[in-house]
């Protein structure tokens, strides 16, 4: 297996130096079948490629001439120690045995295989190890001999790291916070990981079935379009109108979202289209604007049956009061009362608020009877109370439904449904999504997407279809009055989302030091929106799970962005974090096909991230014939193969570069 991993390294084929790919792996075999049994089986097998020779003794690698590299700005430290502490001196000092070539079998190896191997960055030419023995500390990432160093005596910490290095070398170490960001963008060996469904062929602004129509229609008649925005509108429509129906594996079908757009980019038009629905569809009692306490909340899902929608602009507001110190109580409880809502199949009232509420509707009982009394002793010809007379049923009706809530307020509501359809702006609600505020639940419970920081032109010509909001509304009133309740899903839909959980449920995601939370709750995500998409047809097929892991996924990767910013923004924030959220923030202007010029790209990053436009302008005035932070990041991400450099006629612009 060596001889051949070491040919496939020669051709170029980056095959990771891990354990699977040392060993026999168990599809080669064909099961093992007792000989009385073997009738009743069939077996075939399939090959392609075309075999190569295999040499019978072990051929030497031949050794790639290594490059000239030149160190950057900051990177010093890391490289003179490097110089100065060699690699294959460290790992003796460390127990490794030697055993040929670059192989090394490591102090705690039990198998007796040589687990370790150096490799050669084909940037810097810096040998790295690799361990592919998970209880060696040094597994999972290719490690320089300051790697060593800052992992056995810096539990792993860059900054002390190089601090103390600077000083075992005589060297400053104000001048290396650059290194780090060099360093966490290091070669690592190639991983043939990736996300369990293929969502590249998703466009999340046009969403399958009756959802994509909404989003249509509400791009089309936009005065200022926010697309990645709709398919949140159209979720919430299509969960308002659902009801009590239930999702896969029977999950509640709320949904708590949060949309982050510049102000006056438009986020207006589709909670005005929502209102606007819900009133013409008959549910307009259940949209309501705000959350002014606990109370309000609980009366609102009273009378609201069950089902409430809050749809609520700057919704940082909301947050804020939560989490303020200086909150009034009620304002304080709001968050807890959210979370119960949104996850209990039975909310139970509290003892002070059972009572306050069986009061209001013992009160609203007994006036319902006395108007059906009265209706009951109607003389014939008394137009004052003909219309009571008529409508004695509705009434009846009515006075049953009152006992009913009467009954859940004492024993406790079954699954109610309260969603909220959030919106702010970066300023407003970007210093809210924390990694402290990721573990609270709330947050952590929401899907969130963050729009571009750049607003769309005006449409100068909106498209009005005079027949969509008949159609619509007629769909989604299907919905609301279809009683099939129990969604179905395909066998392929149901592969689909096994994938998706077994891949979350891997240990390094399921417990990540900040993103865990978020990313135990991403099957519950994607169970809610592919139900949701699944409704009106009433299987869940592989393109309502594709798109909903595709919506899930950029939720996830806007949170982690948000929680980088946070980073980024503190005080105490190190040149490399500020380095790592630049350069997430330039892929994201990058994301458009026609890219930005270098001028335009410098530009708009520095207005949206004052730290790092203030580090810059103090080295611009200690020296303007230097190279900059900025500068150097862009010249690392090129270098890297994050974005590239073109021409375009006469002007030069940066765009992303394809993988």
């Amino acid at each position: 297996m060596e001889a051949i991993i070491d040919i496939l390294h020669l051709a170029k084929v980056k095959v990771a130096p891990v354990k699977e790919n040392y060993s026999i792996s168990q599809p080669w075999y064909f099961p093992r079948i007792a000989e009385g049994r073997k009738g009743g089986y069939y077996s075939a097998s399939y090959e392609t490629g075309h075999p190569f020779h295999v040499p019978e003794e072990h051929v030497h690698p031949l050794q790639q001439p290594k490059q000239p590299y030149k160190t950057q700005q900051g990177e010093s430290v890391i490289h003179s120690y490097c110089e100065r502490f060699p690699l294959r001196g460290e790992l003796h000092k460390r127990g490794f045995k030697y055993v040929r070539d670059d192989r090394y079998l490591p102090p705690e190896s039990t198998s007796g295989i040589a687990g370790a191997i150096i490799l050669t960055s084909e940037r810097d030419g810096r040998e790295r190890l690799y361990v592919h023995n998970s209880s060696s500390p040094y597994y999972g990432k290719a490690n320089d001999s300051f790697d060593l160093f800052c992992i056995d005596e810096h539990r792993g910490d860059y900054k002390e790291a190089v601090k103390a290095a600077a000083e075992l070398l005589g060297l400053s170490a104000s001048e290396d916070a650059f290194a780090l960001f060099l360093e966490t963008q290091e070669e690592e060996p190639p991983s043939n990981e990736s996300l369990p469904v293929d969502i590249s062929s998703v466009i999340l602004e046009k969403p399958p079935g009756l959802a994509g129509l909404i989003c249509d229609h509400l791009l089309r008649t936009a005065n200022r379009p926010t697309p990645l925005i709709y398919p949140l509108v159209a979720l919430q429509a299509i969960s308002l109108a659902a009801g009590d129906k239930m999702g896969i594996n029977g999950i509640k079908l709320n949904l708590l979202t949060l949309a982050i757009a510049p102000s006056a980019a438009g986020k207006e038009h589709g909670q005005a289209w929502l209102a606007k629905t819900a009133a013409n569809l008959k549910l307009g009692r259940r949209i309501a604007g705000g959350i002014s306490s606990d109370v309000d909340m609980i009366r609102n899902l009273i009378e609201a049956d069950g089902r409430c929608c809050y749809r609520i602009d700057e919704i940082q507001g909301l947050f804020n009061a939560i989490k303020s110190k200086n909150a009034n109580t009620y304002e304080s409880k709001i968050g807890d009362l959210i979370l119960t809502l949104a996850t209990s199949h039975v909310f139970m009232f509290s003892g002070n608020h059972r009572r306050q509420f069986l009061r209001e509707i013992d009160h609203d009982i007994e006036q319902l009877k006395k108007r059906i009394g009265k209706a009951k002793d109607a003389k014939k010809g008394d137009t004052a109370l003909e219309d009571e007379t008529v409508n004695i049923e509705n009434l009846n009706g009515l006075l049953r439904w009152l006992f009913k809530k009467r009954g859940y307020i004492e024993n406790g509501w079954p699954n109610p449904i309260v969603s909220i359809m959030g919106h702010s702006t970066p300023t407003g609600l970007d210093s809210l999504v924390t990694e402290e505020n990721i573990g609270t639940g709330l947050i952590g419970r929401c899907i969130v997407i963050r729009c571009a920081e750049m607003r769309e032109k005006l449409q100068r010509a909106k498209k009005r279809d005079f027949f969509f909001d008949y159609r619509v509304e007629n769909r989604l009133r299907d919905i609301k009055d279809n009683i099939e309740s129990e969604l179905k899903t395909t066998p392929e839909a149901l592969q689909m989302l096994e994938a998706i959980q077994v891949y979350y449920d891997e240990d390094e995601r399921l417990n990540a030091p900040v993103m865990g939370a978020i990313y135990a709750r991403v099957m519950e995500q994607v169970q809610k929106v592919a139900s949701l998409l699944a409704l009106e047809e009433g299987t869940v097929t592989v393109e309502h799970v594709a798109y909903a892991f595709a919506l899930v996924s950029r939720c996830t990767e806007d949170i982690a962005f948000l929680v980088q910013k946070d980073t980024a923004l503190k005080a105490d924030a190190s040149i490399a974090e500020i380095a790592n959220y630049a350069r997430e923030s330039i892929k994201r202007q990058l994301k458009l096909p026609q890219g930005k010029t270098p001028s335009q790209l410098k530009q708009v990053v520095l207005k949206c991230f004052k730290p790092l436009k203030k580090l810059v302008e103090k080295q611009r005035a200690r020296a303007s014939d230097k190279a900059d932070t900025f500068d150097l990041i862009i010249q690392r991400m090129v270098e890297i193969g994050d974005i590239e450099l073109i021409k375009d006629g006469r002007k030069t612009r940066y765009i992303l570069k394809k993988k």
